[in-house]
């Protein structure tokens, strides 16, 4: 890999709610190029982990940077769940809120509504499967689409950095591809951090795989080292995990069709 210009970092980073440590004393690094898959159980702090390094929350302790600078939103792009999506908008109109961040308070506002340059907004769309549902409202959308929209409004940020929480939750196996391939080409050169239930798809597509349980790195691995048994301790692990329902381990886990949480 040539040297890398960015790097994202955890440093004993913990997260409580209600005292109970959601995310426990992680540290990573991930810099550009690189594709991280993150796996564990329901429960695990997984979701967390992503909402805390683009500063959606604060830890408790520790440090999240992102080139030595405290880590944000501008740096750091996460493809939230179908839920967050806008429902009386369009698809095309919930994309483009993606860049809205970049142009001034007035041209925010007119944007998703009367877009200058729909035309980016509409290839993403194009390009996982929905250019035909542009102009369709979002609440008039299956969840699998509704999931593929909220990829589609993240990437179009065009920020450094890209992290995607499920997004190939409630997707068929074909469009699981797609939006992965998509990923992987709007993502060429950037940090590339993805939570992934379906551990085929971590094991066979990314550079790299995180394994959390309890909201602790149980391992950090390529691909080719991570073994059966190191995945079937990590769902052993998470277990006794508040509301978790995947408690198996091994290659074949699969939880596709879980409802979408926003702390998993």
């Amino acid at each position: 890999m040539t040297q890398s210009n960015h790097e994202l970092r955890f440093d004993g980073v913990t997260k409580r709610f209600d005292g109970e440590p959601a995310v426990e004393n992680v540290s990573a690094r991930i810099v550009d190029g690189e594709r991280v898959a993150l796996v564990g159980p329901s429960g695990a702090g997984k979701t967390t982990l992503l909402r805390l390094a683009n500063s959606s929350l604060q830890p408790d302790s520790g440090d999240i940077t992102f080139d030595g600078e405290h880590a944000t939103s501008d740096d750091i792009a996460l493809a939230y769940q179908g839920g967050t999506l806008v429902d009386r908008r369009t698809a095309l109109s919930n994309v483009l809120s993606g860049r809205v961040g970049d142009l001034s308070w007035w041209r925010g506002l007119l944007e998703p509504i009367s877009p200058r340059n729909p035309e980016p907004a509409l290839e993403l769309l194009d390009s996982v499967g929905l250019r035909a549902k542009a102009s369709q409202r979002v609440d008039q959308l299956s969840a699998g689409e509704r999931q593929r929209v909220a990829f589609a409004r993240a990437v179009i940020q065009d920020a450094p950095a890209v992290l995607a929480d499920e997004p190939t939750a409630n997707l068929d196996p074909s469009s699981r591809a797609t939006v992965l391939d998509v990923l992987d080409s709007v993502t060429e050169d950037r940090i590339l951090l993805t939570v992934l239930h379906d551990i085929d798809l971590a094991l066979d597509r990314y550079d790299r795989v995180i394994g959390i349980a309890d909201g602790r790195v149980r391992f950090d691995a390529p691909p080719a080292d991570v073994t059966d048994q190191m995945l079937s301790d990590l769902f052993a692990a998470g277990a006794s995990t508040r509301d978790s329902d995947e408690r198996t381990g091994g290659r074949d886990s699969k939880a596709a069709t879980e409802e979408p949480q926003w702390y998993v």
